[in-house]
């Protein structure tokens, strides 16, 4: 069998396809990564066969570039987390989905689908599995008649927010039920050659199966049923473990990681500075991330860092966190899973990119850790939250039940025969 992965060009979600790429190398199939050049270093060092499709696509550095580009919805005005009922009228629905084609544009473009069409046309893969990010992956599909699945990297709020507006959609005059996802969708049909009135259906929206590691708790109404439970195996990139990693902690390890350098994390309002000033006072070993080469002496008041503190450009979370008491983190999916499979209690400081914030309290609901809003993210705050997380067992042995869900899942492996029973299954006729 022949099994195309295709994402964007981001770190985070290509980890993501890793576990499942290498159960089906394992299991005798072929297996190729397309995504932007961008990426091809990082698909390579995983020892995958890497493809490049479209142009370069630096998101993030797009993304730091725009007005708004911080803020959830990415500055649009729409938010496709969004669950306010009060707010989730039709024309909010409408208008979320139709933004969303445009970051799916951004995304993955018209160049981009080109290269992947002409990579499925003349490689002929049995099955494409898609980061749910990047919609040129069904599209190529239907296109060469294979069979396609999505793979997801968050709570399925594409499933959620699109079950919503066909539900909305049926209750509008016939003049306003515009489908601004779908119609997106089915100009890159045409596009291709395809008659869009035959080929778009549902299941280029959902997949024709989607394959999900996220935990139970973190499921939304409107998924659907076709869902593949996949328990996560984490992959951290090319790493090597510290010898410091191995050294029994003499008091309370605790990670912290936001995804950003220091000056970054300053100049985003994380007072980080700060934190490590108030690390000095806290009985606690605080490995971070905000990135080795900083300078102490930037830090006011401070000549040098607390002996109890360390900065480290980066380390595997799934080779430190064993080690750790605590782990204070934005809420990306990637942390997530790792901080849940090694049952770690949890501080998140949501970040905006999806729905972090609801990740985090979702997770606080289930006892196995807290949430702090990033407009009250303080030294002080922080250490009262850290003392809770410690000193109350509550929340290692509520982290230590998630963990056991996750681990009770199948594994990539075992979900390889679902996949090749999807393969053999075909695509929907274009």
């Amino acid at each position: 069998m022949r099994v195309l992965i295709t994402t964007l060009a981001l770190d985070s979600h290509f980890f993501n396809t890793v576990p499942i790429a290498w159960a089906l190398r394992t299991a005798g199939h072929e297996v190729r990564v397309a995504s932007q050049p961008d990426l091809m270093e990082s698909i390579t060092r995983a020892g995958l066969t890497a493809v490049p499709v479209g142009p370069d696509l630096n998101l993030m550095e797009q993304n730091r570039e725009a007005d708004g580009g911080d803020q959830p919805g990415y500055g649009f005005g729409y938010n496709i987390a969004e669950t306010d009922p009060e707010k989730l009228t039709w024309e909010y629905v409408r208008d979320t989905l139709k933004t969303y084609a445009h970051i799916a544009e951004l995304a993955a473009n018209q160049q981009t689908l080109e290269d992947l069409a002409r990579l499925t046309d003349s490689w002929r893969p049995d099955l494409v599995i898609w980061d749910a990010m990047t919609y040129t992956g069904p599209i190529a599909a239907k296109a060469s008649g294979a069979a396609q699945a999505r793979l997801v990297f968050g709570t399925d709020h594409w499933a959620r927010m699109r079950s919503l507006f066909l539900r909305l959609r049926e209750e509008q005059a016939p003049g306003d039920r515009e489908d601004g996802l779908g119609d997106w969708m089915r100009g890159r049909l045409e596009g291709l050659g395809l008659d869009p009135a035959k080929a778009f259906g549902e299941e280029l929206v959902y997949g024709q199966r989607t394959i999900d590691p996220m935990p139970e708790f973190l499921r939304v109404p409107g998924e659907p049923t076709n869902r593949i439970p996949v328990r996560p195996v984490s992959y951290n990139g090319r790493s090597v473990v510290p010898d410091w990693v191995h050294e029994t902690p003499k008091r309370p390890r605790v990670f912290l990681t936001l995804g950003l350098t220091l000056p970054e994390a300053n100049h985003q309002g994380f007072p980080v500075y700060n934190l490590l000033k108030a690390a000095a006072d806290l009985d606690v070993e605080l490995i971070t991330t905000v990135g080795a080469g900083a300078d102490p002496s930037e830090v006011p008041g401070l000549d040098k860092l607390p002996e109890n503190v360390r900065l480290v450009d980066f380390v595997p979370l799934n080779e430190v966190l064993p080690s750790c008491s605590a782990i204070i983190h934005h809420g990306g999916g990637g942390t997530l899973q790792n901080s849940l499979r090694h049952g770690t209690p949890q501080i998140i400081v949501p970040g905006w990119l999806w729905d972090e914030k609801a990740t985090a309290q979702a997770l606080a609901g289930e006892g196995a850790g807290l949430c702090i809003d990033p407009t009250e993210f303080t030294a002080d705050s922080l250490s009262e939250s850290l003392g809770r997380v410690l000193d109350e067992p509550g929340f290692r042995e509520q982290a230590g039940r998630l963990r056991d869900e996750l681990l009770a899942r199948p594994t990539p492996h075992d979900i390889v025969p679902e996949l090749e029973a999807l393969a053999a299954e075909g695509g929907s006729p274009a």
